[in-house]
């Protein structure tokens, strides 16, 4: 006899509960995503100009260039594993098959070997490129899985929430331990300890990413068959999507600007500490402040949410990050506990930025699918990745940029502009981003009652085809 719950189910079929031990999984997966994702965006950076020496320009144009490959593959991937998913139901699988290349590009990206400006460049922009490659391949299956798992908008508000809980404690364990590998590991030399740090960081990414992708146990779920538009056809059928989806459309502006706003704050944090402050032994409790804020308040977040509605609970978490960011401008006149509190208040109120975000994205393809007859899945989420990963691209252009500009050098004492372009790029610039932001979600239309409706009008729909809603565009 067949198992009821293995078979192939249409895609309108309603979801069976989701488990404690599948969202517990979901959510685990992200500690595996956010290990080597922030280890770049807190670390490689700082490698590129202080260890390996290259030029705040170049390092900052490798890193522009890998955030671009990377958001450029983004719906080329999507696109693939959602033609992928339309015929063996399952997205899980690519994430256990890009594990293990996560993990070890990650360890190849803090392994170049600082022998020349133009070799060192080279290899740093090679390890880059294919380390972003991997985690695309891992990253968009994973980013799609919620709106395959349930319709159950609040449901997917708790998927959110755990998968920034996981997040968090990625991001907190990678904040806290790289510092300590680096400093234990300190008689291989600094390029090596960063390489012996990686390479603990890379092999725990992977085993998590596997571990995670099993233990979701993610139904198959067929939707129609690849139309014969082909690869490209489905590619392309992302622009018109995107115009006629007004809320995908804020959601993707919230992305670009939230983006740039927390990368200046992270990528900045150590050139803040050591540069303007003068306090490196503040870094460990610096950068573990907003990962265990974060794990304390997503769930919060969730329950704000689960009881006013996700646009409120973001404007109350923009509110509440930018005061932590105006504070934060106001540090090197004050002691550390303000450096602290006001680094602890970024976290809460980012916190909350990711998980109404993450928990929006199913329902605007929910609501795209209504108003065009297509379903854009997987696409989606690429799209949405390529607008952040641009944006991340760009920020860590702007920060070398800046950097170039106002004569920073790690060599040196710095310069009162550089000290004033890194106070500007880690407070004043994202408080302005969140503001902006505010003024974007305002006008979010999509609240419980009328997704609820969107998915009743969308069962009325799918009664009389008796088959898989519509997806191949």
């Amino acid at each position: 006899m067949s198992d009821p719950d293995s078979a192939p189910q249409p895609e309108n079929f309603p979801a069976t509960r989701l488990g404690i031990g599948q969202r517990a999984s979901y959510g685990a997966g992200d500690i595996g995503f956010v290990l080597v994702w922030q280890g770049a965006a807190l670390f490689l950076l700082y490698f590129y100009t202080d260890i390996l020496h290259l030029p705040p320009w170049t390092a900052g144009a490798i890193y522009l260039a890998g955030m671009i490959w990377d958001a450029v593959s983004d719906p080329l991937v999507a696109t693939w594993a959602e033609r992928r998913a339309a015929r063996t139901g399952r997205y899980g699988p690519i994430i256990a098959w890009s594990a293990l290349p996560v993990g070890l590009s990650y360890v190849w990206m803090f392994s170049i070997p600082a022998d020349g400006g133009l070799s060192t460049a080279i290899g740093a922009l090679l390890s880059h490129l294919v380390f972003r490659t991997a985690f695309t391949c891992a990253g968009m299956p994973y980013n799609a899985l919620p709106a395959k798992l349930t319709r159950d908008s609040d449901a997917r508000t708790s998927l959110a929430a755990l998968r920034v809980v996981g997040a968090a404690i990625g991001g907190l364990t990678v904040a806290i331990v790289t510092p300590l590998l680096v400093q234990g590991a300190a008689g291989s030399g600094e390029a090596g300890a960063y390489h012996l740090a990686a390479a603990a960081t890379g092999g725990v990414a992977a085993a998590v990413l596997l571990l995670s992708s099993l233990g979701i146990r993610e139904p198959r779920t067929l939707t129609a068959a690849p139309t014969a538009t082909g690869y490209l056809g489905d590619l392309g059928a992302l622009w018109p999507s995107l115009r006629r989806n007004g809320p995908l459309q804020r959601l993707l502006a919230m992305m670009l600007l939230a983006t740039v706003g927390f990368g200046l704050f992270t990528q900045n944090m150590l050139y803040f500490l050591t540069h303007v402050l003068a306090r490196p032994e503040l870094t460990l409790p610096v950068l573990a402040s907003p990962a265990l804020a974060m794990i304390v308040t997503a769930p919060l977040w969730m329950v704000l949410a689960a009881r006013s509605s996700k646009r409120l609970a973001m404007l109350a978490g923009l509110g509440t990050a930018t005061t932590g960011y105006l504070l934060l401008g106001l540090a090197p006149a004050a002691d550390a506990a303000l450096t602290l509190t006001s680094v602890g208040l970024v976290g809460v109120g980012s916190a909350a930025l990711p998980v109404m975000f993450w928990s929006m994205v199913p329902d605007v393809i929910d609501y795209g699918q209504l108003r065009t007859g297509r379903r854009v899945e997987a696409r989606t989420f690429g799209l949405t990745t390529f607008v952040q990963k641009s944006a991340a691209g760009v920020t860590a252009l702007i920060i070398g940029g800046l950097l170039g500009w106002a004569g920073y050098s790690p060599d040196a004492a710095q310069t009162p502009a550089a000290q004033s372009a890194i106070i500007t790029m880690i407070s004043w610039l994202p408080a302005i981003c969140m503001v902006i932001i505010a003024g974007v979600v305002w006008g979010y239309p999509i609240d419980r009652r009328r997704h609820r409706e969107i998915i009743a009008q969308l069962a009325e729909q799918d009664e009389p085809a008796g088959h898989a809603t519509r997806s191949g565009g």
